[in-house]
Parts: C-alpha cells; structure tokens; sequence
C-alpha cells in the first residue's frame, strides 16, 4: 500500500488525474528518491495532514532557490571554450515543471583540447578544487558544484566509450544544448554508469520525460541504433517498460513485449537504493560490496584497497602505509561481518542478494566493475 502511494503520487505529480492520498512515510520516501519537489503545484490537491502540507511547502521552497542559484550560476559560467551541460537542466526541460527537478552538481563537458584552458578559467574566477580524478575535476564555489569531464562514458568496452564521448563532443554548440537524441543517450548512461552503486528514481523520471517528449515508436529506431552502439539497447527498453507498468507512462510499442518480471525486479532495485544508492546500509554493503562488486581476485583487491584508503585514518598521516590499506579493510569486513548477530545466516542472504543483484545486471546488460572499466589515458580508451 504504501509503495503504491509512492507510485500514484509521482504519476499524479506528472500526468495529473485521479485523487491521491500521501503520509508521512510518502513524503520520506520520496525525499531519499531526490524527488520530493514534483508534488509542489498540487499540493492542495492531495489528501494529506495540514502538518506534512506545511513541513512539504517548507522543503519545496529550499529545492526552488537552489534551482534558482543553480541557474544563475550555469548561465553565468567563466568559461570561454566550447562545452555542453550534461544531466541537471538538460534532463530538467523535459519535466512539466522545471524548477521542481531535484539539481545536484552542474556538470560539463569540452572538447578534449579545451579541457585544461576550461579549469584555468573556472579558478582564475574564485573556484577552488575539492576532487580531481581521471574522469573529471570537481569545483565548487558559493556552495554548487561543478563537474568539468574529461570524459562522460564509464562503458566496459573501449569502442562503445569512445563513441558516446566523440558523441557528445562533436554535438557541442554555442546554446551548450546536445540534440535530443543524444542527450536521450546521456541520460540512459547515466542510469547505466550508477547502476552498480544504485540508482534511484529521480534519474529514472529523467529517462521517462525524455522518452515521453522525444522517444515515439517513430523515433526509435534512429535511437535504437545509438543505443546498439553502446550496449544500451536492453536497458532502454526495460526502463521504458517499468516506467509504464508503474509510473504512468503512456505505452509504446517498441517496449511492448519486455519481461514484466525483469522490471519488477529493477523497480525493487531502484526502490531499495535510492537516490544514489543513499538507502542502503552500512550493515548490509559489509558483505555485499564483496560479494557483487568484486567477483576476481583483482576486483577484491581494488575494492578492498580503494575502501581502505577511504576509512583508515592512520594512512591519510603517514603514506607509507598506502600499500597496506587493503590488509585494513579487510580485517574492517570480516569485524563487522562476523560480529554481527546471526552472522552466518546474514552473510548467506547477502551472497544470495548480490548473486541476484548480477544476474539483474547481466539481463539489463549494464556494466559491471568487474567486467573493467574504461579510462583515458594519453589519448586512448583502455580498459583498467
């Protein structure tokens, strides 16, 4: 019942109709979906305590003025070189209301030469550095972030990263907009790129918008044939199907004949994570981060390295215990999975869980950690 008041409300909020009821429990949940703005516009016309109205009005003014500071600041960006915004306003115009779109980051992509003349822009005018990786630089200033990518795609597969990046790059023009299409293919990568750490709703509504503004059973083809190119092509279809089933979407043809199974199972998924994956628990991920991200030998290692790097104060000190930081992480798994209650039980769930959890991904044939990841480096796309 309460699920399906999650349901109800997020197509109520978009397609309107009907009469629907919300508590505090709706309200919660779509707060850690990132959504919790779509209702704004109607909430005086939804069945709900006086209280929770007040409390819901109040959160949806913060989301506005952030929408406002985050425009504000896009539209007043340093940068000179050509560039394209990725994600946030570029998902946000396919909604009925814009302003109420969830913003995080503010993330852009050059072309691969302007990439450096693009940072010393954006520092040369007040922003400072909180993260650099290979994948892009991460600056912040006034309290938004932006992203500035090297590149976008996070693909198993050297050629099909390759393709989306030189995509995006060649469709960069001066209204910093991509093509429909390719943005389409943008934003079902994205949804591809956090699948393994979890995704939640709002990027899953992200997809359907644009489905239902630019994705007709005429237009899928020329799609379909960007989406092959990618690997993307199964997880189209069974995001459109889900969003369908459960989200109101009016139907189409070319996703017709989906398994109805598959996308109860992907809608499970996306409603245990949440935004991001932020639902999910310390507790459980003891074992599952094991168990479904690190599947070889060197994935464990990576996994347990890169973790312990993260949680071992000590190595943060003195960096000649880096090396060692995996040993640490270890021993931090095996304390809190086997100090827990019933630990062996919970462990055998947690495998049967994350076992589960891969065979979803192999039938969505989204990319996996353990499959490699592909980078750029000096001018190449490899597979690490």
């Amino acid at each position: 019942m309460t699920v399906q008041m999650v349901f109800d409300l997020v197509a109520f909020s978009i397609w309107g109709g009907g009469n629907v009821v919300a508590d505090q429990y709706t309200y919660e949940e779509l707060k850690k979906q990132a959504i919790a703005a779509l209702p704004t516009p109607y909430l005086s016309n939804i069945s709900l305590s006086d209280e929770l109205r007040k409390e819901w009005k109040s959160y949806s003014i913060q989301q506005v003025s952030y929408y406002i500071q985050y425009k504000y600041t896009q539209s007043n960006l340093p940068i000179r070189v050509p560039y394209v915004i990725l994600k946030g306003t570029s998902a946000a115009q396919y909604y009925p209301h814009p302003e109420y779109r969830t913003m995080g980051d503010i993330d852009i992509m050059t072309r691969r030469e302007d990439f450096d003349a693009a940072s010393k822009q954006l520092l040369d005018n007040g922003y400072r550095i909180t993260n650099e990786l290979n994948r892009e630089i991460t600056f912040v200033k006034s309290n938004v972030v932006i992203e500035l990518h090297r590149r976008f795609a996070t693909l198993n597969d050297p050629e099909q990263a390759k393709y989306l990046d030189d995509l995006i790059i060649e469709n960069i023009t001066p209204s910093h907009v991509l093509p429909d299409l390719v943005n389409g293919l943008v934003l079902l990568e994205h949804i591809d790129q956090h699948m393994e750490g979890g995704i939640g709703l709002r990027q899953i509504i992200d997809w359907m918008m644009f489905v239902d503004k630019c994705l007709p059973d005429e237009k899928w083809p020329e799609f379909r044939e960007m989406a092959k190119k990618t690997n993307l092509e199964k997880l189209a279809i069974a995001v459109t199907r889900m969003c369908e089933i459960y989200l109101g979407l009016p139907q189409r043809a070319w996703c017709s004949d989906e398994d109805e199974n598959l996308c109860r199972q992907l809608m499970d998924y996306v409603l245990s994570c949440g935004n991001f994956g932020e639902k999910k628990t310390s507790d459980a991920d003891i074992s599952k981060n094991i168990f479904a991200y690190a599947s070889t030998p060197k994935m464990a290692f990576r996994l347990l390295q890169k973790q312990g790097l993260a949680n071992w104060e000590v190595v943060k000190k003195y960096k000649i215990l880096r090396p060692f930081a995996w040993i640490y992480q270890l021993f931090r798994y095996l304390n809190k999975g086997l100090g827990r209650d019933h630990a062996s039980s919970k462990l055998r769930e947690e495998y049967r869980e994350a076992r589960d959890r891969l065979a979803l991904f192999d039938a969505l044939g989204v990319k996996t950690m353990a499959k490699g990841i592909v980078v750029y480096k000096n001018g190449k796309y490899v597979k690490e």
